[in-house]
């Protein structure tokens, strides 16, 4: 644990559609049993607050459990299937523009199959169009394959990591994905993505896979949060593009911090681009590796860095708020985010130690969720939360003095579990409530 803090101390100090409900709120059926089923595709599919209310009001007032809507919830996956097969010309519709994708479904797909996805980001000058034969032949029949476009392959910017999150759960809405086995790659450009947006929403990914890329020290430190996030580097020895120190960097701090990473370093030279692509000879060992690959929907230790621009939940963590945090954004060819370099990273490590116990160790964190399930509760026994603040000593990094944060019983929450659910889309991740931390006061009491 020591040797793993100094690692994160180190790599932190480095960088300072709409749809419609079809029914408004004067319509809002009548009567006191509701159909559950009915409620809940009703909740899922409007953007009404006074109808998302209502529905909650009257589930809750039929008494319906946090099972059955669970069972209803995991039952969302389409059942019907449209067009199958390559699909060039898609497109896709974000902050007011236009955004051209590429899919392949298997020709045998039907409804009731689970076929794993494969998502592909491209580099510069590449589209997803240009990209996605390749990965219909290394991949045959059993994936299914998004390739979406965004200019100048700069998808480590905000917008576009917004499209592509938006893009699978529209795929998984429409066609049987297995939300347990999405991969994320890219080439390039299209790398850097996989690596940014892996790094941020590791939970959502079977696994990562950068090929011909890297990422500079400044985002290293994010690499922790791919405790449970398997990720397989491919990088050439002679690429003119990205340096291989950076990738062997990468490839360093995950092996020290004993993280599941697979790492393949090719001496080929291509005759256009140096050894900047991917060479035959490594295609099928990834296939073979991705087979192998199922995520861990619930972990026993959670482990996080976060900024500003990526506050979201990982796995059954989320950290709301930190302290006076860097808001950290490489520019991209639209509008950003705000950029703040001058401030603070914090780092959050959750551990569920049995029998309701969870122990949170972290430094610049203000608030904190707990999501929890009957996986890993009893909800009929209290729930203890222990925090530990990480102490800056002398350049090192020290657990401080334990904290009793929360000691009670928490009760299941209907609401919790459909907010949740609607945001993410993952039948996979299912809550039954949530606990809040706020630690404020302890800042307040040390200083500023």
């Amino acid at each position: 644990m020591k040797n793993l803090i100094l690692i994160i101390f180190a790599l932190a100090v480095s960088s300072c559609m709409p749809m419609s409900g079809g029914m408004d709120a004067m319509n809002f059926p009548p009567g006191p049993s509701p159909d559950v089923r009915e409620q809940v595709e009703l909740f899922l599919s409007t953007n009404d607050p006074e109808i998302e209310n209502k529905v909650i009001t009257r589930l809750k007032s039929a008494q319906v459990s946090n099972e059955e809507i669970k069972a209803i919830l995991r039952d969302q996956r389409p059942k019907t299937m449209t067009t199958t097969g390559l699909q060039l010309d898609r497109e896709k519709s974000f902050n007011g523009k236009s955004y051209p994708y590429a899919l392949y479904v298997p020709a045998g797909a039907k409804a009731g199959d689970s076929y794993p996805l494969m998502v592909v980001l491209h580099g510069m000058g590449g589209s997803g169009g240009n990209t996605i034969p390749k990965w219909v032949e290394r991949l045959a029949e059993e994936y299914i394959i998004l390739c979406p476009s965004y200019p100048m392959g700069a998808w480590w910017a905000k917008p576009a990591e917004d499209m592509v999150l938006q893009l699978i759960q529209e795929v998984q809405a429409e066609y049987p994905v297995d939300p347990d086995r999405v991969f994320l790659a890219g080439l390039s450009n299209g790398a850097i993505g996989a690596y940014m947006i892996g790094m941020f929403y590791p939970d959502l990914f079977a696994g990562i896979i950068p090929i011909a890329s890297g990422i500079t020290p400044r985002y290293m430190h994010f690499l922790v949060n791919l405790k449970n996030t398997p990720i397989y580097i491919i990088q050439g020895v002679h690429d003119p593009v990205f340096p291989i120190k950076l990738t062997r960097r990468v490839h360093q701090i995950l092996r020290d911090m004993n993280y599941p990473v697979t790492y393949r370093e090719h001496e080929e030279k291509g005759s256009a681009h140096g050894g900047h692509f991917l060479p035959i000879s490594e295609v099928l060992p990834l296939v073979q590796w991705m087979k192998k690959q199922t995520r861990d929907s619930n972990p026993v230790v959670v482990r996080m860095t976060r900024e500003a621009n990526h506050l979201g939940r990982i796995h059954w963590v989320r950290l709301g708020k930190g302290l006076k945090l860097a808001a950290l954004q490489i520019p991209g060819p639209e509008r950003e985010p705000v950029h703040v370099q001058d401030g603070k990273i914090a780092t959050l490590f959750a551990s569920q130690k049995g029998n309701n116990e969870f122990e949170i160790l972290g430094k610049n964190l203000l608030e904190f969720d707990l999501y929890l399930n009957t996986d890993m509760i009893d909800f009929d026994a209290p729930v203890r939360i222990v925090t530990q603040n990480l102490l800056d000593e002398g350049g090192q990094l020290l657990p401080g003095e334990k904290q009793e944060r929360f000691n009670d019983k928490l009760k299941k929450d209907l609401e919790t579990l459909l907010r949740h659910f609607k945001i993410n889309r993952d039948p996979s991740m299912l809550f039954d409530g949530k606990i809040t931390i706020s630690l404020e006061k302890t800042y307040a009491s040390l200083g500023p």
